[in-house]
């Protein structure tokens, strides 16, 4: 635990956040701006653990293309209240005042420069006046009068406002639980089933002599497709092309890639015909693949030992489909250890898409990944994260600036 995070406890307190993860957190700071009292508690021995190997240690905060077009949910357009109140430049000018630096990956994704502790001591730092209770379990949460009153492994606490920001269940070895559902559940809201999303995907036959190998290829399910590197694995695929396709998967329908994307196969081989190249088959493949991928799909097709001018018609219509409509249909996904992240969650129809209060219970907010919105790779998860924990924080704060 941080020895910067204040623990001194208190039992009645003006705002319970049960989370400290990325919404849970922002959630504290917003609403400390209207000098209120705030405790936050996690089962966990710590805050923002997700955040802390998020992007491979450097965070993926934000992304300059941000749209409720990035994300997944049964009412896409709840999203879109959030994204209007919480801005991306808004954001950056705080990260510029406080001097974070951070920079522009690709596909408008903006990362820590230095390490996610940049961006992780920031977030502890605006909710320093917030106390904390870590290693603590919740026993039970119930409304009396108005006032929410939760028992935990460590005393009882009664507070005005509760928010839930303990997530979804992608990444069971952060100690994530089913606390938001069941929550839902106990005060009678509709709840969607969780399922893992961004995830690896696993193939009954493996292309095992490819596993470590990656390409830029286009991933497709119906007319939903990406644009971006994939990874050949041991049990299937992987990659950033493939974890953002899985989120529109399920068991029983295929994924269409192109191992060429932008280019055109046929247009490219019969160019080298009428230039009358004599280079093989083999020799030329090489110019659009690495050496592993070109093997293969000259193994795949059977076109092996042939110069250029020897190919058919038929043989290079062979090389087209196989290159650019090469299908697979996946057995499963790898599930809620290899998830990103989790769809499902707190049906939005329960919530107020500007404040994130439940309709039937007033005082009573959910954030995050706790709900059903699901964002794409590409820091639209934690920007919802962020932007839920500040709206719904100010349900204590007249303060709308940071």
């Amino acid at each position: 635990m941080d020895n910067n995070i204040k623990t001194m406890i208190d039992n009645k307190y003006d705002l319970i956040i049960i989370g400290a993860g990325a919404s849970g957190i922002m959630a504290a700071a917003s609403a400390l701006k209207d000098n209120k009292t705030v405790l936050v508690i996690d089962n966990q021995n710590a805050p923002l653990r997700k955040v802390r190997i998020s992007g491979g240690g450097r965070c993926n905060f934000t992304n300059l293309d941000m749209s409720s077009d990035h994300y997944i949910s049964e009412n896409p357009h709840f999203i879109k209240s959030a994204l209007t109140q919480f801005s991306v430049s808004d954001f950056l000018s705080e990260m510029d005042k406080n001097k974070i630096p951070y920079y522009e990956k690709k596909l408008g994704q903006i990362f820590c420069k230095n390490k996610s502790s940049d961006i992780i001591n920031y977030l502890l730092d605006q909710s320093k006046d917030a106390d904390f209770l870590f290693n603590t379990d919740i026993t039970s949460l119930k409304k009396n009068n108005n006032i929410f009153e939760i028992d935990t492994s460590k005393g009882c606490f009664n507070s005005k406002y509760v928010i839930i920001a303990t997530g979804g269940i992608s990444y069971t070895n952060l100690g994530v639980s089913n606390f938001a559902a069941e929550t839902g559940k106990n005060f009678m809201l509709n709840v969607i089933d969780f399922s893992p999303a961004l995830v690896p995907l696993k193939l009954q036959k493996p292309y095992k002599e490819l596993a470590g190998t990656s390409l830029f290829c286009k991933a497709s399910i119906g007319k939903k497709f990406f644009y971006d590197d994939m990874l050949f694995t041991h049990k299937g695929l992987s990659g950033p092309a493939i974890l953002k396709i899985s989120s529109y998967w399920s068991k029983g329908i295929s994924v269409d890639i192109d191992l060429l994307p932008n280019q055109n196969i046929k247009q490219i081989i019969n160019q080298a015909k009428s230039s009358k190249s004599k280079q093989t088959i083999q020799s030329f493949m090489k110019n659009c693949f690495s050496i592993k991928v070109a093997s293969f799909i000259l193994d795949e097709t059977n076109i092996n030992n042939k110069n250029i001018q020897e190919l058919s018609n038929h043989q290079i219509d062979l090389l087209y489909n196989f290159i650019h409509f090469f299908r697979v249909i996946p057995v499963a996904d790898m599930g809620y250890s290899l998830a990103e992240i989790s769809k499902g969650g707190i049906d939005t129809k329960e919530l107020s898409s500007k404040t994130f209060e439940a309709k039937k219970v007033s005082g009573l907010y959910f954030i995050g990944e706790a709900i059903d919105v699901a964002g794409n790779l590409g820091g639209y998860n934690i920007w919802f994260a962020f932007a839920s924990g500040f709206i719904a924080g100010q349900c204590l704060s007249d303060n709308k600036n940071y």
